[in-house]
């Protein structure tokens, strides 16, 4: 069945990576009736359900479409659909954007207030209670 999922970033290492094409299990915070389906960040005690999905599409209505955002470490490392590289601070100034120009991260002048991904999962599983 396809599905939509929020990705909300917790920042500090607690984010699921994300790529497009790729095919896992992830873990939600377990939906409460009429409730977005949210990635699982860690960042707060709750339920949690996993399902296996293969990811479609990635969205942020500032940035666009995006391939993958790698949330190892205490930078996440965005890949935008047309290419670009950007930078995002995970751990002293969550949000704070770097582009990968000339060959080096450059501060961006880019400001988002909003960190908040649509994935869109060309299939997704039952769930079933995490472990």
């Amino acid at each position: 069945m396809a599905m939509n999922a929020l990705w909300i970033p917790a920042w500090y290492e607690l984010d699921p990576s994300i790529v497009v094409g790729v095919t896992e299990e992830f873990v939600f915070h377990k939906p409460a009736t009429n409730e977005a389906l949210r990635f699982y960040s860690g960042a707060k005690e709750a339920a949690a359900v996993k399902a296996t999905g293969a990811i479609s599409s990635i969205h942020h209505k500032v940035l666009g479409d995006i391939e993958s955002v790698d949330a190892q470490g205490l930078d996440y490392t965005i890949v935008l659909k047309d290419g670009r590289r950007l930078l995002v601070n995970a751990e002293e100034d969550p949000g704070l954007l770097y582009e990968w120009v000339d060959d080096s991260w450059q501060p961006s002048e880019m400001v988002i207030q909003d960190w908040q991904l649509e994935v869109k999962f060309a299939s997704l599983s039952p769930f079933k209670a995490a472990d």
